[in-house]
């Protein structure tokens, strides 16, 4: 029965039970056992003590060796394992233990909660990493998930032995002393608790548990009624996080933060001192989930090997404001660079990161980001800048000295249907990604760099949306790109279907616009030659309008064995240009006009093209066995009927139009070209059938295509520079067969391969395969073997402003920079991550150009996986790109470097992580592994 609080004390109502205090009149001074009383203080600030009634005689109380209290209230000094000491030897002391668990207190730490792996339970396996000896596991206890408040919880204490001195008010605890209140116990070999004061004195054995953190000690003073507590020679675990470490003491505040003096933090385990941090004064709150401490040294070995004034730590995965775990490395470009990010949570929903980098040859970048959350939105704000102190480019065009970087990402909803985007990126430089790198999420290096904000509505039965969408070259090896400046659509379907029919609609009103750049580039050395821009020509520098509008009337008809779809469309486009006095004297020279691919200039045009096409299929399927299990197969038939007349389109610029690449999924479009620049002209029969093996759980254990079209005209419409005689596809009766296949040994193993093979020239247009293993109950195990090959593409060459069909070369035979077969695609691909022995795994990567006969990237190396850290080293081969001319093969160059990443489980990522990034780009499968990483 917990008792009511006294006058004296507002904060510590008292249960006495188990034979705790033998109370008399006098304080006397011998033991009694095996009786129990209810205890109230009295006004007058004594106790009130009845005997309880028992209903039965008690056995006598065991005596507990080395614990009975002594006449003079004293018992044998302690060791630091529960033997007495040898005369003049102290206990041993945890700051001599070089950052291992105190051995002398348990030889197998369970005085630190540590559980052997071979005695956890399959739950407790599941969450301790594969490489951990064992666990730190919170015993079951009473109170352990009590959250009344300490000062309204009553006070339970147990012992097998006590004395209380009435008139000192101070009671003697011997043999396994308990206190509990609320969520808190403190267990102890021998306790003095003085009511006066409303404190303890514990000693022997001390441990004080509360909500998921122990803390060991030798001796301990205790405020009883705020639970504030101090630890002399202390041992500290945080099991859910993993954390250990020692102190000469440990406070705990009432609040449950954990102060150390000249402590460790680690999250190794008790026996392993791997690494850990070691501080003068090391803070941990429970509450945030973050430490602090300061004139820290990183120690491996006990050695030091790194040294910071101040660290902001995380204990657990929650959020809070501070210093983040820093990072160094080193590299040709910037020299030595320290990253030391400063982490802002400014609120549940929006928070702000800070990431100064110093750079050795460069100098400070200042860089950082702020994100935001709302009911209806999401976002960031990031920026960077830098005063470049490396000159190298000085010479070249377009370099800048003030280096920036500015970005905006943002999704939203200013209600269910009205939908807000922006991807906004601006750089000072078109060197910036090629010599800096970034830390903020979401930006990437890329040749263009988005500028884009949109506004979407969503009807019921329609999708309108407002576009302005800008590129920012980050390279100077390309074009400049047209910008859509608006872009508006209008896209649905009627609400009512008369007969069956489908009334569909596409709009769009789009105005291309870009700015040339005229003049010479200043390549590094100092030589000028032509802007890119400069060899555009023709129509190809126009900027215009353009409104394209697609009614489409269908009618689809589907039953349970088949469908068909016949559809009429009808498109039309029209255009408003404007040419510069550069592209209208190249349409007046005899090369454009002795052409076979002549163009004129019409400030405004239109085109009307009428597309017709039936879509059809058939659907058959049947159980059968295969190895002795059961299968669902099916057969796919699919007929496909297009139907598009030749209309001239020369005089038409391509502002937003490719041609696409032939694959098994071509055969059924119902135009060759992405974008709305060139419908192309096509009277074709597509035949194509699909097999389908589905086990019954529903998993497809394989899916095999082919399919081909055969052609009744030849495709005259083509891009710009390119005349359909002068290519033999274009000309053919039938298109290459066209295969898509893939195999799952099982849900580990998985091939993919696709195949296209020309009958008129008997030979392959393009082909990849891609073999994959990795198992489901063991993603540390990782194959990739690859190979692709593509020599049917038509592309756009920079070099030259032309459209080319095929491989492709790169520039013009016999001019500087040419050569041949640039674009042609000729390739293997080969990578591995596999545990070799129990925590060392080997990594590897093998990419070759077949077309050019050199190495892409190959890199070798491993990776030793420990239940506290992990390390990875690297050699690495790589094609870097650092552009110093517009040439792009010029700037390709092989680089070679030794990486190496150590991790700190529980801190972070010390150095090397440029590791990470191109171990995630360049292994399929590895983020699924990290993502289950311990």
């Amino acid at each position: 029965m917990a008792l009511k609080s006294p006058a004296f004390r507002k904060k510590f109502p008292l249960l006495v039970t188990g034979g705790l205090l033998a109370m008399q009149p006098l304080a006397t001074s011998y033991v009694v056992a095996a009786e129990q009383f209810d205890c109230q203080v009295s006004a007058a600030g004594g106790w009130d003590c009845k005997p309880k009634t028992s209903t039965a005689n008690l056995p006598p109380r065991p005596v507990h060796d080395g614990a009975a209290v002594s006449s003079a209230g004293e018992t044998p000094a302690q060791s630091a394992d529960g033997s007495a000491e040898a005369a003049g030897k102290g206990p041993a002391l945890v700051t001599e233990t070089k950052g291992r668990g105190l051995k002398a207190r348990s030889a197998d730490y369970s005085h630190l909660d540590w559980v052997p792996r071979d005695q956890l339970t399959p739950a407790q396996l599941a969450e301790a990493g594969p490489y951990c000896s064992g666990a730190y596991i919170e015993p079951t206890r009473p109170g352990m998930d009590d959250t009344t408040p300490k000062d309204e919880a009553p006070t339970f204490i147990g012992a097998k032995v006590s004395r209380y001195q009435q008139e000192q008010q101070i009671a003697t605890l011997a043999g396994d002393v308990v206190m509990r209140q609320g969520s808190m116990q403190v267990e102890a070999d021998e306790a003095n608790l003085y009511q006066a004061e409303n404190r303890g004195e514990l000693s022997g054995n001390v441990k004080i548990r509360d909500n998921g953190s122990l803390v060991v000690g030798d001796h301990a003073d205790i405020q009883l009624d705020t639970g504030e507590a101090k630890v002399d020679n202390a041992e500290y675990v945080m099991h859910k996080s993993r954390i250990r470490g020692n102190a000469l003491y440990a406070k705990r505040a009432e609040n449950a933060i954990i102060r150390l003096k000249d402590g460790t933090y680690t999250t190794c385990e008790p026996n392993s001192n791997a690494w850990q941090l070691k501080g003068n004064n090391i803070t941990l709150n429970p509450a945030t989930g973050f430490g602090t401490a300061t004139n820290v040294t990183l120690r491996v070995k006990d050695v030091p090997v790194f040294y910071t004034p101040y660290i902001y730590f995380p204990i657990d995965d929650r959020r809070q404001s501070g210093f983040l775990p820093p990072s160094f490395s080193t590299s040709s470009d910037t020299g030595f660079m320290l990253v030391t990010p400063y982490y802002f949570n400014l609120a549940p929903n929006y928070d702000a990161t800070l990431y100064p980098r110093y750079m050795a040859k460069r100098g400070l970048l200042m860089e950082g980001e702020f994100r935001y959350l709302t009911k209806s939105s999401e976002g960031q704000f990031g920026g960077a800048w830098l005063n470049d102190e490396e000159d190298e480019r000085k010479r070249q065009s377009d370099y800048k000295e003030k280096r920036w970087l500015i970005n905006w990402q943002h999704k939203g909803g200013l209600d269910e249907r009205l939908m807000t985007e922006v991807d906004y990126t601006d750089i000072s430089d078109p060197y910036y990604f090629q010599d800096l790198e970034s830390d903020q999420i979401g930006v990437q290096s890329q040749d263009y760099i988005n500028q884009q904000g949109a506004l979407t509505y969503r009807g019921d039965d329609y999708t309108a949306r407002l576009n302005v969408q800008d590129y920012k070259l980050a390279t100077i090896s390309k074009i400049t790109p047209y910008g859509r400046l608006p872009q508006v659509t209008f896209n649905g379907k009627l609400p009512y279907n008369p007969g069956g029919l489908d009334f569909a609609y596409k709009t769009e009103f789009v105005r291309f616009e870009r700015d040339l750049r005229n003049g010479n580039f200043i390549d590094k050395n100092g030589n000028p030659e032509l802007r890119y821009d400069e060899r555009v020509r023709g129509l190809a520098r126009s900027n215009g309008n353009r409104i394209n509008a697609v009614p489409e009337v269908s009618l689809p008809m589907e039953w349970s064995y088949g469908f068909i779809k016949p559809s009429v469309k009808y498109a039309y486009t029209r255009y408003d240009l404007d040419l510069d006095q550069q592209g209208k004297d190249f349409l007046a020279s005899n090369q454009n006009l002795n052409s076979n691919t002549r163009e004129s200039f019409n400030s405004s045009q239109s085109r009307n093209v009428p597309i017709f096409s039936v879509d059809s299929g058939l659907y058959f399927d049947r159980d059968t066995q295969w190895f002795g299990n059961n299968y669902r197969q099916s057969l796919e038939p699919r007929l496909f009927y297009l139907n598009v007349p030749y209309r001239d389109q020369n005089d038409i610029p391509v502002f937003d139009t490719s041609e696409s690449t032939f694959s098994y999924s071509s055969l059924f479009r119902d135009n060759r070209f992405s974008g709305s620049d060139r419908i192309g002209d096509e009277n074709k029969l597509s035949l194509g059938v699909t097999n389908r093996w589905i086990e019954e759980n529903g998993f497809e254990r394989m899916r095999f295509s082919i399919g081909q079209a055969m052609y009744f005209k030849d495709r005259k419409v083509q891009l710009p520079g390119i005349y359909y005689k002068n290519r033999e596809d274009a000309q053919a009766n039938v298109s290459p067969y066209a295969l898509e296949h893939e195999y799952r040994f099982n849900r580990d193993w998985s091939l993919r391969s696709d195949f296209n093979w020309d009958p008129d020239s008997h030979s392959t247009r393009s082909g990849s395969t891609m073999f994959h293993y990795q198992p489901e109950d063991n993603v540390n195990k990782i194959v990739n073997l690859g190979y692709r090959y593509r020599n049917d593409t038509v592309r756009y060459n920079q070099s030259t402003g032309q459209w080319q069909v095929g491989g492709g070369d790169y520039g013009t035979p016999g001019q500087p920079g040419y050569v041949k077969d640039y674009y042609k695609i000729q390739q293997h691909d080969f990578s591995v991550m596999w545990p070799i022995v129990p925590q060392w795994t080997a990594i590897a990567r093998w990419q070759h150009d077949y077309n050019r006969n050199r190495t892409l990237e190959a890199m070798g190396g491993f990776e030793y996986d420990n239940c506290c850290w992990k390390l990875r080293l690297i050699n690495r081969y790589w094609v870097d790109y650092d552009e110093s001319s517009q040439d792009a093969p010029s700037n390709e160059k092989g680089d070679h470097g030794i990486f190496l990443q150590i991790v700190l489980k529980g801190l972070g990522g010390v150095v090397g992580k440029k590791v990470e990034t191109f171990l995630d780009e360049g292994i399929q499968g590895y983020r699924a592994r990290e993502d289950q990483a311990y």
